[in-house]
């Protein structure tokens, strides 16, 4: 499967591959990928932790240990103390399940993820679309593989649509700002309805931070401790300090809890840090070109339509083909009249299609 899913991609290796825990397919990926980091998705072992471990006493405190461990963790550190802190206190020594994640930690625990890049990997939003989700309503456990290949395609269709949809709807809404924030309003001209939403989070999230504070100096590197304010279940705020990286020259930051590194947009944190010391703006080395709401006109323009050799293959033909479509796809989704005309087009160019396809047999 490894090396079918290779070849389809003309050879090209992934930088990173997530998957559920299975020991088969970690030693594929080994001999298919080696270059590759193979992660097992976090949120498919935060699921089974109710299957796994809801049968023991004290299940709610276990549960919580866990889930402090895992998400609030900055440093490897904070984690191990954590961790052997819910074994200890529950008596957890011998389960079997938790020895083998934490066997594993190294593949799903996030800090030990910090310079692994998800971005465009993870959802961008809660409600977005994961893979069960993106198969719901198409396919059940009972599902052939020749059944789950048509649902594929309709489901595919699906995304497609929801994409212009939310496409288009990115170019021709002017979002609410919430702040008086030249973040917010740089982040609002540049990126799509979700991204920008996620990052507008960050930018209010500043105003809960404070007491920002210079710790050390070397050449241009200064290193920084902002402090924030976290409202915790149950319980009053609890401060938390968060240690940033500026340097000077190239204004560039860095933030210990890596939201940037991890899913691609600048913390609270170091928004707070950039601001600190004079920055108007987010430098463009932040600001992502694949969350660009004018991304795919603009990709679509500069890859250019050079004709194909005649030892081109089909998967170069798609690709060239799907960039074509693309601006057709753009054009169409402009009006009412724009959308009739395209799909007209279609229509007869399909019916030609299926002219030939009788002449040739």
């Amino acid at each position: 499967m490894c090396r079918a899913w290779l070849t389809c991609m003309l050879g090209r290796h992934p930088q990173v591959i997530v998957t559920d825990q299975s020991k088969l397919l970690h030693m594929a990926i080994l001999e298919v990928f080696p270059q590759a980091r193979h992660c097992y998705c976090l949120s498919y072992i935060m699921h089974r932790v109710p299957e796994k471990l809801g049968g023991l006493s004290g299940f709610e405190a276990i549960k919580g240990k866990l889930s402090k461990a895992v998400y609030d963790s900055l440093k490897i550190s904070e984690f191990e103390t954590l961790w052997g802190e819910m074994i200890n206190e529950h008596s957890l020594g011998n389960n079997k399940w938790l020895q083998l994640l934490y066997e594993d930690r190294q593949m799903w625990a996030p800090v030990y993820l910090k310079d692994t890049s998800f971005v465009g990997m993870l959802p961008i939003s809660e409600t977005s679309e994961g893979s069960s989700a993106f198969f719901d309503g198409y396919i059940h456990k009972h599902t052939s593989f020749k059944e789950f290949l048509d649902k594929y395609d309709l489901a595919l269709q699906r995304k497609h649509l929801k994409e212009a949809m939310d496409d288009f709807e990115s170019r021709n809404t002017r979002f609410e700002l919430k702040t008086k924030s030249n973040f917010e309003f740089q982040l609002s001209k540049v990126y799509t309805k979700e991204m920008f939403k996620k990052c507008q989070i960050e930018v209010e999230g500043m105003y809960s931070c404070f007491n920002t504070k210079q710790v050390a100096a070397e050449d241009e590197i200064m290193t920084f401790v902002v402090k924030e304010g976290i409202e915790v279940e149950g319980k009053e705020k609890e401060t938390r300090q968060y240690e940033v990286v500026y340097e000077t020259s190239q204004t560039e930051v860095r933030c210990i809890c890596s939201l940037f590194s991890v899913k691609g947009y600048l913390c609270r944190h170091a928004l707070n840090v950039l601001n600190y010391n004079g920055v108007e703006e987010i430098p463009s080395q932040y600001i992502l070109p694949r969350w660009n709401k004018e991304y795919k006109r603009k990709f679509t323009l500069d890859v250019g339509f050079s004709d194909l050799g005649a030892d081109s293959c089909p998967g170069e033909w798609y690709n060239q083909l799907c960039r074509r479509a693309l601006e057709v796809v753009e054009e169409g989704a402009q009006s009412q009249e724009h959308y009739q005309a395209v799909m007209q087009e279609m229509d007869t160019l399909l019916t030609k299609f299926s002219v030939l396809d009788r002449k040739l047999t």
